[in-house]
């Protein structure tokens, strides 16, 4: 998926502070991009916070050095703020995803549902195959689906488990 550029900070002549403040900032943006590729959601808020904590203590390592050795942290900024636009394109197509399938499901569920008040019972087992994906879908991501997905699925599979 190569999404992010790698960046070497060469650190030298540069002071202790210095280094360790970027290798800071550098390590937590490695692991929000590692989180951002493992799922959508997450607490910006939070992450925005430490992450502005970081780039403070950056700023102050580097307050009275040339422009030039700012560079070496400058990027991070740049894969920072490209992990944080990477996160609401998959949450925005998670959420995409979801709506689909669980209209997919809801459809089925209605067209069956009528069955089952005459006295047939439907389970998991009996959804059709077209429903079927998006009942594997909505199982695999269930911890992930937004509040109104997740509970307009828990109806359904409540409904199923009888």
């Amino acid at each position: 998926m190569g999404l992010f550029m790698v960046v070497s900070c060469d650190q030298k002549g540069n002071t202790e502070q210095q280094k360790e403040s970027v290798d800071r900032l550098e390590n937590f943006v490695d692991s929000v991009e590692t989180a951002v590729n493992r799922e959508a959601n997450h607490n910006w808020a939070v992450i925005d916070r430490r992450y502005n904590q970081l780039v403070n203590d950056v700023e102050t390592s580097y307050a009275n050095t040339r422009a030039e050795a700012r560079e070496e942290w400058e990027d991070l900024e740049e894969r920072y703020e490209e992990a944080k636009v990477e996160a609401r394109k998959k949450a925005e197509k998670m959420e995409e995803d979801a709506e689909k399938h669980m209209s997919n499901l809801e459809s089925w569920w209605e067209r069956n549902s009528a069955k089952a008040e005459k006295g047939a019972k439907n389970t998991a087992d009996d959804i059709e195959e077209g429903a079927k994906e998006s009942w594997e879908w909505l199982e695999k991501n269930a911890e992930k689906l937004g509040d109104d997905i997740k509970d307009r699925y828990k109806k359904i599979k409540e409904d199923l488990e009888g």
